[in-house]
């Protein structure tokens, strides 16, 4: 590929930016840029992305990346892939806690075992280090996966991943941490809100070892053209919780924002989904998609709409709808999607549903001729 630069911007719209029950509005405004820089086999490259909420400013956050990575081909069938890479995300005050540096490892071997059939193997680790140093922590993923194609434009894939997170300290926050019928806000209003003013809901410990999480999955996806214009495709996985639990009492979610302690590690469940992508007149892309999720958080206690612990283990159903039109051109492509959620839970405070809009463009500048 050639040298590249591509600017982009996307305007998001939601009636539940924390996704609880008590829905709030807001927008958010995103601007990126993404700059790589070929060098044969090896590549640099860089990427920006800032992002500002107009009901909740203080949320507003940037994230930098930049890394390189290195193909090498054994022959031509297979080849190794290495990515090394850092990030950094900053944040205003009300979520200043989650600023975080982190450095990531990637390594991935590909293989053609016939001219319709692929198998694949990665290795990730990354290591992230928060303002807030009980979310600090370092995983491992293992991924193995097999596509097969036909002749009848059908397509298998299997995968199997197991991963495994370690939270350094996740009981050391200035010698204290929540009392129990106290939530955590993550959103909004800071973490250590207190209804009563100056007075905050922690009581103090003594425990800092780290804790570690080991999940595995089963993942598959079936694809299948229908004529020139039409796709269809069916997927689903299957988690299971090995060993260890989440080390936080309670978890919450946050539009747009990444949670350090509401992951791929964090659930026990299963989730399926479909998509039927459709192109019409002026080459434009369709899609329409469903997903349905069943997932426990072992480790998260349900509480009352009080604060009170219910005894229960936290369980999520959610039902999701998509739809998202595309259309590329030469050197742009814009979009517009939208999604709606709905999510019960044995936690009534995460029993809600959202609307969510975005409308975006992405500019592409080829910087030379391709290699």
């Amino acid at each position: 590929m050639a040298d590249s630069f591509s600017l982009s911007f996307s305007q998001n719209m939601t009636n539940n930016l924390f996704q609880n029950r008590f829905a709030e509005k807001d927008q958010l405004s995103t601007f990126s840029f993404y700059l790589d820089k070929n060098l044969s086999r090896l590549s640099l490259y860089a990427e920006g992305s800032y992002s500002y909420l107009f009901k909740n400013p203080n949320l507003t956050y940037y994230v930098q990346d930049a890394g390189m990575d290195y193909l090498h081909p054994l022959n031509e069938k297979s080849a190794f892939y290495f990515s090394l890479a850092g990030r950094g995300a900053f944040y205003r005050s009300d979520y200043s806690d989650f600023n975080y540096l982190s450095a990531n490892f990637f390594a991935a071997f590909k293989s053609y075992f016939s001219q319709t059939s692929i198998f694949k193997s990665n290795y990730s680790f990354e290591y992230k280090n928060y303002r807030d140093s009980v979310y600090d922590f370092l995983s491992h993923a293992l991924i193995v996966s097999f596509d097969r194609y036909f002749q009848t434009n059908t397509t298998f894939k299997g995968e199997i991943d197991w991963g495994y997170k370690y939270f350094l300290h996740p009981y050391i926050y200035e010698g204290e941490v929540p009392i129990e019928g106290h939530r955590y806000f993550m959103g909004g209003r800071g973490r250590g809100y207190s209804d009563k003013q100056g007075q905050k809901p922690y009581q103090t410990v003594t425990q800092t070892e780290g804790q570690g999480l080991q999940v595995f999955s089963l993942s598959g996806l079936i694809a299948q053209g229908l004529g020139n214009s039409v796709g269809l495709n069916l997927s689903g996985v299957k988690q299971w919780v090995l060993s260890g639990q989440n080390p936080f009492s309670f978890i919450e979610e946050f539009y747009a924002v990444e949670n350090p302690s509401y992951d791929r590690f964090s659930w026990d469940g299963y989730q399926i989904g479909s998509q039927l992508t459709f192109l019409v007149p002026w080459n434009i892309q369709l899609k329409l998609g469903y997903t349905l999720s069943k997932k426990e958080f072992p480790g998260i206690e349900s509480l009352d709409l009080e604060g009170n612990p219910l005894g229960l283990t936290r369980k999520d159903n959610r039902n999701q709808i998509e739809v998202r039109t595309e259309k590329n051109f030469p050197q742009f492509s814009v979009f517009l999607s939208y999604s709606y959620i709905s999510n019960s839970s044995n936690d009534l405070y995460f029993d809600w549903n959202g609307h969510f809009f975005s409308l975006g463009i992405e500019w592409n500048i080829p910087l030379g001729a391709r290699q």
